[in-house]
C-alpha cells in the first residue's frame, strides 16, 4: 500500500504494533518470522523486514534477496503523522491478535530515533536474537556476494575486498550488540526478549516456547508442528580467511565483558 494511498484513505482500519523483532541481521530473524507467522494468535506484517524506522526521509536502502533484489527509496519521516498511519495501517487487519514485524536492522537505530519510536509506541515489547558477531558478519558477507553476485567467497579475486567488505561500519554495527541493547533498554528497560543464536541450533523449539510465554500466547500451536530447527534463508558455506576472522575479533572482544556480565554466561567461543 502506497504511503499516497493511506495519506489519504482514512477508512483503514489502524493499530500499533505490539512486538517487533530488532535483530540481529543473519541470526535466524527469518526464521523466527516464518514460526510466528504459523500462530493463529499472532499476525505479522504481510512482510518481514518493513524498514519503517530506520530509513529517514530522502534515504534508501539496498534489499538483498530473491523477492527483492532491488533498491527500495522510501521517503519515510517519522515526524509525519501521514506516514504513521501508514505504518499503523499494516496492523489494522489483525484485530485482537497480537501484532508486530521483523526488521533486524532496528538494532542498529541511533539514540535519537528511537526516542522518537518510544514517543509513537511506547508499549512495544521487543525480541533481540544475538549471533557470534564473527559468523553474523562472515555470513552476511557470504549472503551478499551470492544474492549479488552469485559468487562464494574464495572466487573473489582480492583477499582484501573480503576484508573491506566484512569491516564495514554498517556490518561492524550490526553484531556491536553492548551499543545497541543499552541504547535500547534506555526507553524500553525490561521489555525485551534476548534470544541467542546458538540456542536455537540447540533446542529451537524451547526457544520458541520462550516467545510465545513473552508475547502471552498459546505454545501449543507451535508445540505440535515439527521442523523448528529447519535453517532456512541460507547462502552457501565458505570458510573465514584467518585475516578476516582476526580482525573482527580484535574489533569484538572489548564487548564480551558487558555481554558475560548481563547474561550470565560465557561468550569466550565468539571470539
Amino acid at each position: 500500500m502506497s504511503l499516497d494511498y493511506a495519506r489519504l484513505a482514512y477508512w483503514l482500519p489502524t493499530r500499533s504494533p505490539d512486538f517487533l523483532g530488532i535483530g540481529a541481521p543473519r541470526s535466524a530473524t527469518t526464521w523466527l518470522y516464518q514460526w510466528l507467522s504459523l500462530h493463529p494468535e499472532i499476525c505479522l506484517s504481510k512482510r518481514k523486514e518493513v524498514h519503517f524506522l530506520n530509513i529517514p526521509e530522502g534515504k534508501g536502502t539496498y534489499v538483498y534477496g530473491p523477492d527483492f533484489g532491488h533498491f527500495i527509496q522510501r521517503p519515510y519521516d517519522l515526524n509525519d503523522p501521514h506516514h504513521w498511519r501508514w505504518y499503523r495501517s499494516l496492523f489494522g487487519k489483525c484485530g485482537s491478535k497480537v501484532s508486530g514485524e521483523i526488521t533486524p536492522v532496528y538494532s542498529v537505530l541511533d539514540a535519537d530515533r528511537i526516542a522518537v519510536v518510544k514517543e509513537h509506541l511506547p508499549d512495544l515489547k521487543l525480541i533481540y536474537i544475538m549471533r557470534n558477531p564473527i559468523a553474523r558478519a562472515w555470513s552476511g558477507v557470504r549472503k551478499e556476494l551470492w544474492w549479488r553476485f552469485h559468487m562464494h567467497p574464495h572466487e573473489v579475486s582480492s583477499p582484501d575486498a573480503l576484508m573491506r567488505m566484512a569491516m564495514r561500519p554498517f556490518v561492524l554495527s550490526c553484531g556491536n550488540y553492548a551499543d545497541a541493547i543499552t541504547r535500547w533498554e534506555t526507553h524500553y528497560p525490561d521489555r525485551i526478549l534476548y534470544l541467542f543464536y546458538d540456542d536455537i541450533m540447540v533446542d529451537a523449539q524451547d526457544v520458541l516456547r520462550g516467545v510465545c510465554d513473552f508475547l502471552h500466547v498459546d505454545r501449543g500451536p507451535l508445540e505440535t508442528a515439527g521442523g523448528h530447527s529447519e535453517r532456512v534463508n541460507d547462502v552457501p558455506t565458505d570458510d573465514i580467511p584467518p585475516a578476516v576472522r582476526s580482525a573482527l575479533a580484535a574489533y569484538y572482544a572489548p564487548q564480551l565483558p558487558f555481554l558475560e556480565q548481563k547474561f550470565g554466561r560465557s561468550f569466550a567461543h565468539w571470539i
